[in-house]
C-alpha cells in the first residue's frame, strides 16, 4: 500500500462575514471595513474548519514590527481539526494556488494572522521566506504512512493497489471541472438575455490515476457499505475532508467512498444467503459454517501448506467479496441477510439490530426448523436466539464446544443449521494472520468442519464474515483492503445421507 485516505466526520463551521461598518471583525484586525473571506482547514482531519476569525484560538505571542492583526500557532489551528494522524505535513494554498509543504513536525513554528493588505497570511520566521504564504484559501493536512482506515483503497483480488488520502489528492494534478449545471433566460424588451450556469468542482479522472485499464471491471463501496458497479471513465472529487466517485453523466455519484475494488470476484459471502434460500426451496437441509477471521490468502497459504486436508479435499474455493466494514457483526449480517450493510444496517461492531430479514427468518415462513450455534456472545439479533457456548474444559478455545453443540444438534434434524467458528479471529488477532499458531488453529479447524460435514445430510455453504492482515502485534481486520475483503466461498455435500 502506498498512501491513504480518511472519508467523513463532523464539520464544525465557525464563520464570520462582516460587511460595510460592522464591528464583528477577526480580532486583532481592529475596525477596519469590508469583508473578511474565510479560509479552511480539511484533509486527513476528522472535523474539517471553516474559519473566519481567530477569536477563539490562543495568541502565539510572535512580536511583529509594523504589523496589525492577532498571530495565532499553527499547530492550535491544526489541533482543533483533529488530525487522522500522528504523522502528517501540512499545506498552505493561497488563492492564486500557490502551495507551501511543512512538516507537521514544525509547525508551532508557523503562524497565521489576518492583514488588510495580504488577508489571511503565515508568518513563518523560522522557516524559509517561500513558505510564508499570502491570502490563503485552504490549509490542508496530508497524513503520512499507511493506514487503510483513513482512506480510498484501490485494490484488485490478490493485492493493495493504491492508498489515495484527500489530504494527498490535493497534490496530485487535479481538475479544476467546470461542470454545466443549466441557462436561465428572461426577456427584456423585447429581447432574451440567457445566462449558462456552471459549477467548478476538485476531480480526477479515475483512468488518470494508472491502476486502472481499459476492459477492467470496477466496483466501489461506499463507507455506508453500499457497493456499485462504476466505470473506468468517471472520476473522483474532493468533498471536504472525503472523495466521492462521480458518474461520466456528471451527476450520479457514489457518496464517501472506503474502496474500489478492480476485477471483482464473482461470487460474495452474501451469496450464502441465495444459496441457503434456493436449496431450501428444493427441500434441501443446508448447513452453513462460518469461519470468523479467515481470509483467502490464509486459505490459500494453509492450502499450500497442508494444513486443511479437509478442505483440500472437497475442492478449491471460491474468491468472494465481503462488506465494508470488515468485521464481524457487518459481515456476519451481511452473509445471513444477503444484503450489504447500507440495506441491513449493520455496519459496524457497534450495531445488533438487523434491519433485512435473515435466512433464518426465510427457514422459519418455509414451515422448517432454523437453529444457530454461536460462541460465548450474542453477535446479532436475529429471528432465533442463538446458542450460546462457553470453554467448559477451559483449553482457551469455544470451537471444540461449538463443535460439540452442533454435532449435538444435528442430531435433532434441523432443516437449517448455522454453525460460527471463532477460533481463527482468535489466534490471527493474537499471533497474526499467518502465523504458524494461527495456521495451527486453522488445522484444528477444518478437523472440526470435518466433522460437521460428515454428519450433515444436505448441503453445506462454507464462508468467513471477513479476513485478516498483518500488524506488528499480530492482526487485524476492518479495513479495504484485499486481506480483509476476500474471502473463501466453497459449497459441498453433506455426508450424512451417503
Amino acid at each position: 500500500m502506498k498512501k491513504r485516505i480518511y472519508i467523513g466526520g463532523l464539520a464544525l463551521v465557525l464563520m464570520v462575514f462582516t460587511f460595510g461598518a460592522c464591528t464583528s471583525m477577526p480580532m486583532g484586525t481592529q475596525a477596519m471595513q469590508g469583508y473578511v473571506p474565510t479560509f479552511r482547514v480539511t484533509g486527513d482531519v476528522e472535523q474539517p474548519l471553516l474559519l473566519g476569525s481567530l477569536e477563539e484560538f490562543p495568541a502565539s505571542g510572535l512580536e511583529r514590527d509594523k504589523k496589525i492583526g492577532k498571530t495565532v500557532s499553527l499547530s492550535e489551528i491544526i489541533a482543533r481539526a483533529m488530525p487522522m494522524t500522528e504523522n502528517y505535513s501540512v499545506l498552505l494554498i493561497g488563492d492564486d494556488g500557490l502551495t507551501a509543504e511543512v512538516e507537521g513536525s514544525s509547525i508551532a513554528d508557523c503562524h497565521i494572522t489576518f492583514s488588510t493588505r495580504n488577508a489571511w497570511e503565515a508568518i513563518n520566521p523560522k522557516h524559509p521566506v517561500s513558505s510564508n504564504i499570502k491570502r490563503i484559501k485552504e490549509i490542508v493536512v496530508v497524513s503520512v504512512g499507511d493506514s487503510a482506515s483513513l482512506g480510498l483503497s484501490i485494490i484488485e483480488q490478490t493485492g493493495n493497489l493504491e492508498l489515495i488520502t484527500p489530504g494527498e489528492l490535493y497534490k496530485t494534478p487535479l481538475l479544476d471541472f467546470p461542470v454545466f449545471e443549466g441557462k436561465s433566460t428572461i426577456e427584456h424588451e423585447g429581447k432574451v438575455n440567457t445566462t449558462s450556469i456552471f459549477t467548478r468542482r476538485k476531480m480526477v479522472a479515475l483512468k488518470d490515476l494508472g491502476y486502472v485499464s481499459e476492459g477492467d471491471s470496477l466496483m466501489a463501496v461506499g463507507r455506508d457499505g453500499g457497493q456499485s458497479l462504476i466505470y473506468r471513465e468517471g472520476y473522483l472529487e474532493l468533498k471536504g475532508n472525503s472523495i466521492d466517485y462521480v458518474f461520466p453523466n456528471l451527476k450520479d455519484r457514489v457518496e464517501d467512498l472506503a474502496g474500489i475494488i478492480k476485477n471483482p470476484p464473482g461470487a460474495s459471502n452474501m451469496d450464502a444467503y441465495h444459496d441457503a434460500a434456493h436449496f431450501l426451496d428444493r427441500d434441501e437441509n443446508v448447513l452453513i459454517i462460518v469461519l470468523d477471521g479467515f481470509g483467502y490468502h490464509q486459505y490459500s497459504h494453509a492450502l499450500q501448506n497442508g494444513y486443511i486436508s479437509f478442505l483440500k479435499g472437497i475442492g478449491r474455493a471460491k474468491m468472494a467479496f465481503s462488506v465494508y466494514t470488515p468485521v464481524t457483526n457487518a459481515g456476519l449480517a451481511a452473509l445471513l441477510t444477503g444484503r450489504p450493510p447500507s440495506e441491513n444496517g449493520v455496519h459496524t461492531r457497534k450495531e445488533m439490530d438487523v434491519l433485512t430479514p435473515s435466512i433464518l427468518e426465510y427457514a422459519i415462513q418455509k414451515g422448517k426448523e432454523a437453529i444457530m450455534v454461536e460462541g460465548n456472545i450474542k453477535i446479532l439479533n436475529l429471528e432465533v436466539e442463538p446458542i450460546l457456548n462457553i470453554d467448559k474444559n477451559s483449553n482457551g478455545s469455544i470451537d471444540d464446544e461449538i463443535r460439540d453443540k452442533a454435532l449435538g444438534k444435528m442430531s435433532e434434524g434441523p432443516n437449517l443449521m448455522v454453525v460460527h467458528f471463532h477460533g481463527i479471529d482468535d489466534s490471527g488477532h493474537s499471533y497474526g494472520d499467518i502465523s504458524p499458531e494461527t495456521m495451527e488453529r486453522i488445522k484444528v479447524t477444518d478437523g472440526y468442519v470435518n466433522e460437521l460435514v460428515s454428519g450433515w445430510s444436505g448441503k453445506v455453504i462454507i464462508t468467513a464474515d471477513h479476513g485478516m492482515h498483518s500488524v506488528p502485534d499480530g492482526g487485524s481486520h476492518g479495513e479495504f483492503r484485499y486481506e480483509d475483503m476476500i474471502v473463501p466461498y466453497i459449497i459441498c455435500q453433506g455426508e450424512g445421507n451417503r
